[in-house]
């Protein structure tokens, strides 16, 4: 009578304690895992003055929607490039991840203002973009831009790859002209995780 009772106890004791873990688990996913900054120059053409991603931690695949505004304070020049930097952090220590096939990683895309020289020339950008008032081609003229909740789809990344996509990562994004010169900078922290399905519980 007495082990029955003792077995019950510790059965409702473990109960509340995967509850407890649940629940703070839910809780800390709910955190915000993202942090932002403009480290352009003092002279920078382009200013960021708020960037919002969500959800945050990015899940990979899903769909992640970005809010952004910020102005240029002076007229670009057509001649623009954009180099990006990837790092990710092992055990807090962060590495640089290499450029694969000049899509993904740490990449410098040139001239960019070529290849949207077809959206240039019709004047006209893809619908998504008009929805938002996203100007999509050269030259960028002096003002501000804004747009909030841009929906963006983020793949299932398989392969050698995908085992490694979970992770934090820091993200730096400059704006740079024909002579290589800073015209904007942001640099972000930011962290994701893989789509997980459970039998009980879809994250």
């Amino acid at each position: 009578m007495w082990g029955c009772a003792c077995d019950m106890r510790k059965l409702v004791l473990c109960v509340l304690l995967v509850l407890n873990t649940f629940v703070l688990a839910r809780r800390k996913r709910n955190e915000p895992e993202f942090w932002y900054n403009d480290c352009g120059s003092a002279n920078r053409s382009v200013i960021f003055n708020n960037l919002l991603l969500f959800p945050t931690p990015i899940i990979t695949p899903g769909t992640l929607y970005i809010s952004m505004s910020g102005n240029i304070t002076r007229d670009l020049p057509r001649k623009l490039s954009i180099q990006l930097t990837v790092h990710k952090y092992w055990i807090g220590i962060p590495f640089m991840l290499p450029c694969f096939n000049n899509q993904i990683g740490s990449c410098l895309y040139e001239d960019i203002c070529d290849n949207l020289a077809a959206f240039e020339r019709r004047r006209r950008c893809p619908r998504m973009l008009r929805d938002y008032k996203i100007q999509c081609y050269c030259p960028f003229r002096a003002g501000t831009f804004s747009f909030k909740n841009l929906a963006v789809n983020i793949p299932k990344i398989g392969g050698f790859a995908g085992a490694f996509v979970k992770g934090d990562y820091g993200v730096s994004i400059k704006v740079l002209d024909e002579f290589m010169t800073e015209l904007g900078c942001v640099e972000m922290k930011l962290s994701l995780k893989k789509r997980h399905k459970g039998w009980l519980f879809r994250i």
